[in-house]
């Protein structure tokens, strides 16, 4: 029997350019394995994918290569009871947030998301009693189906004629509409939100709704320029830039960051630099009487010690707080005008140890602002301006922040983002209008909170098949005598606990024990390694001085191979590839090569290694690199698969697989191996969408042939997720179909060559919302599969069995 073995780290989005230098699964914003990239929990960030709530069911495979019935297997299992979460972790290893809240009469609406260093999983929590209780609202795409994952709700308003929210998504922006605030509809993407685009606050006009924000030609923003947003129902944006607004930058920079509607009068509120390079930025306020079609500057008084501004609408008007700085200290000065054109002094706001005001905001009763003050955030209300009273308190600390607030007749509702502990945490607290606490519990609330589990590879080696993956926000080890039942691994020390997210991508099998490898630790990401005699008792191994990265720059392992010399690890150092070896797991060297440049970054060029594999050749790489110009055959960043070999696993050599024709980009995350026959694949970008990219080696990875993948499988991209190596050839796991409904195909080869594909049908296969396998292994006779199953109401994970084919 040939040698078999296939190494599967978890692949990257769409692989770095010298512009947004890789950070790890961190930017992974779903489907991260399809090429998209993901948010971090920042506003700033656009970002990551989506979640599951699924039923039992059972897997049943057909033959779609030849249309004849093909192998079935037992049942499927939905594994979130056997990959469980620690129930003796303090942490639930997801970070959550919530960035914005609005009300219409006693319905309030919270919006955010959680994060797992895989998906980002955006969140709609409404109440219908002013804020008392609150449950997870329906989201649907405008076609009835599961919404795209990845998606970040950002903004948000709420009326009695509708309700909008807006977001960020990887390329642009996303919007969201419910007549109600209880169930929403992710609505197509609207051409007037352009990918260069940065929507910063929505309002609700009379009869319709108005947004503002900023251009950026470059992409960073120090070229920004103003944009205005109109819309008559929420669904249809007319955009205004340029010459419509005649707004003017002063010979700088201006970005619309606020928008305050009374009636048909708009005010928009900006920052205006005009030396982005010595950044002074001056607040100035425009005025619309035409619902935001046309535009004058209008000023608003500023007295002296003016540091700040805040504007926001109001029952009869407008009013606007002034950040006063004196020497007795800091206080907010308010204004109040009818029109918006003219504005009177009201009254002060005072609270001991104030600093400013963060939101402003109103409602039929009254208004009321949100100010910090040392140690906690303080509600005032006032019914006209002039005298403020202290509605409530929340207490704060340096990781603890309130984002914004909302009033109802009788409460307060404050949301935010709480890093006091290991993981982040959504804030959500509500007062009464006199102040006092009403308890709400985001724990209690179903589905607003899910544990961390992943599973992100599987080996099988003798009569042990092992997964390594993470629960709860630490690194975790399963294994198996019969791919059936499963035990989790006991770490010695700090193996799998230790400050920060952490995850383990890949484990092989050697001579001297097993490795697996992963990332960890709070920014910048550092090595993950741990070894074991047998699989069971593991123990940290990254203390070698190799596996020291520097203070601010990145340092990934990704892969992991065994080999007749030893083991390898592959990764990333910054925009370089990094390679480890290690003859006995006891200490381990950097690699290196013969040419310098062929794992070394330079200006607009950068590698990225995924995937390694050992055998009789010695070990063979894969993942990609850019050259700094565009791809041949069309526009792009020109992202190209590469492949690495090296006979003794410490000196490697490039090798540049070409494009196939029509494939614009494109790189490499898996290999698998039989014998001196090697299979390398990853995901190829067209004109129109993605397909399987694979390449085959009968030389031991000296020489690289295309190899075509049957990709007429449905509508939607077509992505790879998955490679091993069997007895009987090569299997590739994929999925088809666009975010939100892809499902499963499983393509087999004897050779490597010929393919045929399966459509497998069931529960965490096919059917509503996401499916997708992320471990594969030949263990015993039978294929046995990783996976998860997601909708926007969570994500766990998957156990598959079938017959070998």
């Amino acid at each position: 029997m040939p040698q078999l073995a296939a190494r599967r780290p978890a692949p990257p989005p769409a692989p770095p350019t010298q512009a947004e230098p890789w950070l790890v699964p961190r930017q992974r914003q779903r489907t991260a394995r399809g090429g998209v990239r993901p948010r971090t929990l920042l506003l700033a960030v656009a970002a990551v994918t989506v979640a599951l709530v699924a039923a039992g069911g059972v897997f049943v495979l057909t033959k779609g290569g030849k249309g004849d019935e093909g192998p079935q297997g037992p049942p499927a299992r939905l594994a979130a009871g056997i990959f469980a979460a620690d129930p003796a972790a303090k942490t639930d290893g997801r970070d959550q947030e919530l960035n914005a809240v609005a009300a219409a009469d006693s319905t309030v609406v919270a919006i955010g998301g959680e994060y797992d260093n895989v998906a980002y999983r955006a969140q709609f929590l409404v109440s219908t009693d002013e804020g008392r209780s609150f449950r997870p609202a329906a989201v649907r795409a405008a076609d009835g189906a599961e919404p795209p994952g990845a998606e970040v709700p950002a903004h948000l308003v709420g009326t009695a004629h509708g309700w909008v929210a807006l977001g960020t998504r990887f390329g642009g922006s996303v919007l969201w509409t419910s007549p109600d605030g209880r169930t929403w509809t992710r609505q197509p993407n609207v051409p007037a939100f352009g990918p260069k685009d940065r929507v910063n606050r929505v309002a609700g006009t009379r009869s319709g709704f108005v947004a503002v924000g900023a251009n950026s030609a470059r992409g960073d923003f120090t070229d920004a320029t103003p944009v205005v947003w109109l819309s008559p129902n929420g669904r249809n944006w007319e955009r205004l830039a340029g010459n419509q607004l005649n707004m003017s930058a002063g010979g700088g920079t201006l970005s619309l960051l606020n928008v305050a509607v009374n009636g048909d009068i708009v005010i928009a509120q900006g920052i205006r630099v005009k030396n982005p390079k010595k950044p002074l930025p001056l607040s100035v306020v425009w005025r619309s009487a035409d619902g935001g079609r046309t535009w004058q500057e209008t000023p608003i008084p500023a007295p002296k010690g003016t540091v700040g501004l805040s504007v926001s609408a109001m029952p009869s008007g407008f009013f606007a707080v002034r950040e006063i700085n004196e020497k007795s200290g800091k206080h907010g000065l308010a204004f109040v005008s009818a029109d918006g054109a003219s504005w009177a002094k009201a009254g002060e706001l005072q609270v001991p140890g104030y600093r400013r005001v963060s939101w402003l905001t109103a409602s039929p009763q009254g208004i009321a602002a949100l100010v910090t003050a040392d140690q906690r955030t303080v509600v005032l209300r006032s019914a006209d301006g002039k005298t403020w009273q202290n509605s409530g308190t929340l207490p704060l600390s340096a990781n603890r922040a309130v984002r914004q607030f909302a009033l109802t007749t009788n409460q307060t509702v404050m949301v935010g983002r709480d890093n006091t502990g290991k993981d982040a945490n959504a804030l959500l607290a509500v007062r009464t209008a006199q102040g006092a606490e009403v308890p709400v519990d985001l724990s209690r609330i179903p589905g607003a909170r899910q544990p961390d589990q992943a599973v992100q590879a599987l080996t099988a080696v003798g009569g042990t098949i092992a997964a390594v993956g993470g629960t709860n926000g630490a690194a975790a080890v399963w294994t198996s005598g019969d791919g059936a039942t499963w035990r989790r691994s006991e770490p010695t020390g700090n193996a799998f606990d230790r400050p920060g997210q952490q995850r383990l991508l890949d484990v092989t099998s050697g001579g001297r024990g097993w490795l697996a490898v992963g990332y960890g630790g709070v920014r910048p990401l550092r090595p993950l390694v741990v070894t074991s005699r047998d699989g069971a008792s593991w123990r940290a191994a990254d203390g070698d001085a190799a596996f020291k990265g520097e203070s601010k720059t990145p340092l990934v392992t990704y892969g992991a191979a065994a080999g007749p010399k030893g083991y390898v690890i592959v990764g990333e150092d910054g925009l370089s590839a990094a390679t480890w070896f290690s003859a006995d797991l006891s200490t381990w060297k950097r690699g290196g090569a013969e040419n310098e440049t062929d794992l070394e970054q330079r200006r607009g060029a950068n590698r990225w290694m995924r995937g390694v594999v050992g055998g009789p050749f010695g070990f063979v790489a894969v993942g990609g690199l850019t050259e700094g110009d565009a791809a041949p055959g069309g526009a792009g960043s020109g992202r190209r698969p590469a492949v690495w070999a090296s006979a003794d696993g410490t000196t490697w050599k490039l090798s540049k697989p070409p494009l196939p024709a029509g494939v614009r980009e494109g790189w490499l995350p898996y290999i698998a191996a039989r014998g001196n026959v090697l299979l390398a694949a990853g995901t190829g970008l067209t004109s129109t969408g993605r397909r399987p990219l694979a390449y085959l080696s009968g030389d031991g990875g000296a020489t690289w042939q295309e190899v075509r993948v049957p990709t007429k499988l449905g509508s939607g991209d077509v992505v790879v997720t998955e490679l091993t190596a069997t007895p009987s050839g090569f299997v590739l796991a994929g999925t088809v179909g666009r975010p939100g409904t892809s499902d499963v195909v499983v393509w087999t080869a004897p050779d490597g060559r010929s393919w045929t594909y399966d459509n497998p049908a069931g529960t965490g296969l096919n059917g509503r919302g996401d499916q997708e396998i992320t471990g594969l292994a030949a263990f015993g006779g039978n294929l046995i599969a990783t996976g998860t199953t997601a909708d926007h109401n969570g994500r766990q994970p998957t156990l598959w069995r079938r017959p070998l084919p």
